[in-house]
């Protein structure tokens, strides 16, 4: 399943590719069903798409979003400048199918990216290529959740320390 590049650099600089994101309410649990009907229905396009299910608001508010894309480049599509840089109009591109992860926790750069399957191999067999990416999000929240932990915990480090920093000198100054 190939893609001429300025066809996808059509879609991606004019940001006309089918972007569906899903709310997830706050509180309940992590629906990834949603996100895989979703992205089932745009894949059967196959051209460049993105689903997403955005987590206590998505990243844009604190949350996390998880997306899934279909891409000719680990970039998300939203990196049209990028995009355009390493897409050739003059070649064929292979579509694949993305794992992306949004959250301020998930890395330094807040950003994973992981290439899941071709386009072609999800079409194909879409119930092994979501167990696997179901699998890997999974892994991924747990990871958010123990950084998300660890920070609040050096947080609190760093509060009790200064408050005896102040504590010393405000002795001192009696």
């Amino acid at each position: 399943m190939e893609l001429a590049g300025d066809a996808i650099v059509d879609l991606v600089d004019n940001q006309s590719y089918q972007d569906k994101v899903v709310e997830n309410p706050a509180g309940q649990a992590v629906d990834l069903d949603a996100l895989f009907e979703a992205f089932k229905e745009l894949a059967k396009n196959e051209e460049p798409a993105r689903a997403a299910l955005d987590i206590d608001g998505g990243i844009e508010q604190g949350g996390t979003t998880l997306s899934m894309e279909a891409n000719v480049i680990n970039l998300p599509l939203r990196y049209k400048n990028q995009e355009k840089k390493l897409v050739f109009v003059d070649q064929a591109y292979e579509l694949n199918v993305y794992l992306i992860v949004d959250n301020a926790h998930v890395s330094k750069s807040a950003l994973k990216i992981e290439k899941l399957s071709s386009l072609s191999a999800f079409l194909d067999d879409p119930d092994s290529v979501l167990a696997k990416a179901a699998s890997r999000f999974a892994e991924l929240l747990d990871t958010i959740r123990e950084n998300q932990e660890k920070a609040v915990e050096e947080e609190k480090e760093a509060a009790e320390e200064e408050k005896a920093a102040d504590k010393k000198v405000s002795t001192k100054k009696k």
